[in-house]
């Protein structure tokens, strides 16, 4: 998309929305869950919902998704996800407040929604050389949650894992500035979680979970990556590098360092702190837009595709922080034989 002008001009009114969504819902056309039939009407009191002509059953554009039951204009959730996904910063739930002219409670809500899409596809893994760390947010300078404890509930333990990649050379046969404090390597894609403890068990599964088999993983001298407990020895080659001081650790990875400073920042800048249990959406956020940072445009369509791909969640399950993994992806399979799908 082209930017603002294009977006709202194609998306400006609450019909352009129910048509777009109607059309990521049945690509190929309207086709009755209840008795498959093609042809359907859209009722005028409810224009979001297409009355199938043969059984009658009723179905809404944004039934099951994570527009369910809102009241709130589809225009707005569509200019929610274009500033969601416009910016590298991302925005803050007060930001949307002022600009969607609602309640702070309907911003948090529809930010949230639109980040509880965001997921991963697990058949993707990360390849190749690798970096993984662990780092602490929040629950700085509390005496009682000292090193890697998490006694202190405001302190997250995240861990992350990503992509070493070769980086080519300029016309003189030299790295740029970046690529040289990386070492020749530049970052690729990456995964990032909240962990309960820093345990090889936790840490095992996090890595089994995210990284293909044969890839090669370099970590520092933390035993946790070691061990029966963490189970790595058959997935992946694992190489400890040992530093001498922690204060070493940028300089022997300094892609992995480089995220965890940009999500710390981020984190701060545009969110101003965010709370321990709601911490796991903002991180999907990140690692959605990072892995997806050289896509031509913004990143809005995607949001969108998925907020309608996704069953949705609740303000009560948000507020509780359940289903911090996010909402699994559902493909809408296309219909077997095309036939003219709406009518009315």
């Amino acid at each position: 998309m082209a930017g603002l002008l294009d977006f709202a001009a194609r998306f400006g009114t609450e019909e352009q929305c129910i048509e777009h969504l109607a059309e990521l819902r049945w690509p190929d056309g309207f086709v009755c869950s209840g008795c498959g039939g093609r042809a359907a009407w859209r009722l005028k009191a409810r224009p979001r919902v297409y009355e199938c002509s043969t059984c009658h059953r009723q179905e809404s554009v944004t039934a099951g998704t994570v527009f369910h039951r809102t009241r709130t204009d589809l225009a707005k959730w569509f200019v929610a996800a274009y500033l969601m996904g416009r910016d590298k910063r991302g925005v803050s739930a007060k930001f949307l407040q002022r600009e969607l002219a609602v309640a702070y409670q309907t911003a948090w809500t529809m930010a949230h929604k639109l980040r509880h899409g965001l997921s991963e596809d697990p058949s993707r893994p990360l390849r190749g050389f690798l970096e993984a760390d662990e780092t602490f947010i929040g629950g700085r300078g509390d005496p009682t949650s000292r090193g890697r404890s998490t006694a202190n509930p405001d302190k997250s333990l995240v861990v992350a894992a990503v992509e070493k990649v070769p980086a080519s050379k300029n016309r003189k046969g030299k790295h740029g500035h970046a690529v040289k404090r990386q070492h020749g390597f530049f970052a690729g894609n990456a995964r990032i979680a909240v962990l309960p403890a820093a345990t090889g068990a936790e840490l095992g599964a996090f890595l089994k979970a995210n990284v293909a088999t044969g890839a090669h993983l370099l970590t520092d001298g933390f035993a946790g990556y070691r061990g029966r407990d963490a189970a790595l020895g058959g997935h992946l080659k694992h190489t400890p590098v040992v530093q001498d001081e922690g204060a070493n650790a940028g300089a022997f990875f300094p892609i992995i360092h480089t995220l965890f400073s940009n999500i710390k920042a981020w984190l701060v800048g545009t969110h101003h702190g965010v709370s321990a249990k709601h911490l796991p959406r903002y991180l999907r956020e990140w690692s959605y837009r990072f892995n997806r940072r050289h896509l031509h445009g913004g990143l809005e369509g995607y949001l969108i595709r998925r907020a309608v791909e996704c069953a949705t969640i609740t303000y009560d399950q948000l507020k509780t922080a359940t289903m911090p993994g996010g909402a699994n992806r559902i493909r809408r399979p296309r219909a077997a034989v095309a036939e003219p799908a709406l009518a009315g």
